[in-house]
């Protein structure tokens, strides 16, 4: 699937310069390295802000990231400079991702809850907006439908209240509750 110049410019500026198919090496907190072609690279904006200008810039450090999330959002990055991310409706509809979004997105956030916010974390700080609001949905998705006890219990999630000041908060705010 080839994008045209404006859907490029939606995914952040994909196309703002010729970039052939110059690579950037990706090394993480634990000193492995991953190559990815500039282009995609550019679909975080750190990387971007971080090589724009600099046409020898050629290696980025990533001090606070793990190889093997790194590893994930080269995939992501690779994957996505061809094919546009979909949009995820808000608020999310349904608790199946794989409603939301395609095939490869939706098998790319099942992953364990460690992971998952790992990668939240990590698109955050590369400035991944798409991957961001995947990793967001997926979240999302784990909370719909849920009640507050089985959100805790997902999310492991220590209850501070005794049942007495719960009762008190449900009547305090009894008309947001209805």
């Amino acid at each position: 699937m080839s994008l045209d110049s404006k859907q490029r410019e939606s995914l952040g500026g994909l196309d703002d310069e010729d970039l052939g198919s110059d690579e950037i090496t990706i090394r993480s907190k634990d000193k492995k390295s991953f190559k990815i072609s500039k282009k995609a690279a550019r679909m975080s904006k750190l990387i971007r802000t971080t090589t724009e200008g600099d046409s020898t810039c050629n290696e980025i450090d990533l001090f606070h990231i793990e190889g093997d999330i790194v590893r994930r959002i080269v995939e992501y990055m690779e994957y996505h400079e061809t094919v546009r991310p979909r949009e995820i409706g808000k608020p999310i509809k349904t608790n199946k991702m794989t409603e939301l979004v395609d095939s490869f997105d939706s098998k790319f956030c099942d992953v364990d809850q460690e992971v998952m916010f790992k990668l939240l974390l990590a698109a955050n700080y590369l400035d991944i907006k798409p991957l961001l609001l995947l990793m967001c949905a997926k979240v999302a998705s784990m909370l719909k439908g849920k009640t507050p006890q089985e959100i805790r219990k997902t999310f492991n999630i220590r209850d501070d209240y005794t049942p007495e000041e719960e009762e008190e908060v449900r009547l305090e705010y009894s008309d947001l509750l209805t």
